[in-house]
């Protein structure tokens, strides 16, 4: 039996979601869901879904969609959440849970009370790439971890509802750094300080900031190091990754089919197979988990973690202060 699932909110990002998970629509049937009706059956058109909808309460009424996707600007998570827990609907909402700690607290609170499912869409944990890395460190592949550097530097311009702090939660941090949080959570777990800094501004993006260095610290001594920046100059984005243990080191580029493994003065390419983005596999997941009755294994409590640790490195920016966590 075919599990039906509604993307609500036909923005920019929702096209990437629905082009990734066309493999599964032999299990999931796809729905539609905007203000804007046109580009709701637009999309269900362009993407083979089977219905469209020109509101969210007409979507989550109808008996025939068992989750929502909900791929709307950060401040309106909690209540197209609230809207899909209160009518029995699972919720895969997107990265990050939402703008502000509390609203993410209600969110999990709201799943909980109306025994839903609740995944928080952070595509990077189910990346192959990433994957393969955690998988290479747990065997014992490069020894200790010593240190994890992560960069990302890519030509854009905040537009709309991203330009507003209060509706965003912020500026580029918050918006896809959120992704390197989590990678640095997912490899070595909580940790007791961070740092931070917001560089100068590197374009009109006045009023959030467009760029990041964060910093932080493990009970064993592992130092993880993120920068994330919007650039205004014409280069080409730059997004990697670099795990140093004390027996090698493992390098890649996201969203690239390759992983290098360094060790004992030999490099080794490792070619991945898997679609890059990671949407598939996180989406099979929270299918998974509805069918299986079980959690799915990024939970509301994970998306809050991360969340979190955001706006502790807001906070530490803000302070130029270390923080004990």
């Amino acid at each position: 039996m075919k599990i039906g699932l509604c993307v609500l909110g036909c923005g920019n990002f929702a096209k990437t979601f629905a082009e990734s998970i066309q493999p599964l629509l032999i299990n999931i049937d796809l729905y539609f869901a905007s203000r804007n009706v046109h580009k709701a059956r637009q999309y269900n058109q362009e993407f083979n879904g089977v219905g469209a909808f020109g509101s969210y309460r007409e979507a989550v009424d109808n008996p025939s969609i068992k989750a929502t996707y909900i791929c709307t600007p950060h401040h309106v998570h909690l209540e197209h959440s609230i809207l899909s827990a209160k009518s029995g609907k699972h919720i895969l909402v997107e990265k990050p849970i939402s703008n502000t700690v509390q609203s993410a607290k209600d969110i999990i609170a709201a799943a909980e009370q109306h025994n839903v499912k609740l995944m928080v869409a952070e595509n990077y944990r189910f990346m192959p790439c990433v994957q393969l890395c955690k998988q290479l460190i747990d065997q014992g592949a490069i020894g200790k971890v010593r240190t994890i550097q992560i960069q990302q530097e890519s030509p854009y311009k905040a537009a709309d509802w991203r330009k507003d702090p209060h509706k965003n939660g912020g500026g580029v941090f918050i918006d896809a750094g959120i992704h390197k949080i989590h990678f640095l959570r997912y490899i070595l777990g909580e940790p007791y300080s961070i740092y931070a800094a917001a560089p100068n501004f590197g374009g009109d993006n006045q009023g959030i900031e467009d760029g990041m260095i964060f910093t932080a610290k493990w009970g064993s001594g592992e130092v993880g190091l993120i920068y994330h920046s919007w650039t205004y100059s014409n280069i080409h984005s730059n997004h990697w990754v670099s795990v140093s243990g004390t027996q090698g080191r493992i390098y890649f580029e996201l969203i690239k089919q390759t992983l290098h493994l360094e060790k004992g003065g030999t490099s080794q390419i490792i070619k991945i197979s898997d679609p890059p983005n990671g949407i598939l596999a996180m989406t099979q997941e929270f299918i998974n988990s509805i069918t299986q009755n079980r959690h799915p294994e990024m939970t509301g409590e994970e998306g809050l973690k991360d969340l979190i640790l955001v706006h502790k490195a807001y906070e530490s920016a803000k302070t130029a202060t270390s923080i004990s966590l």
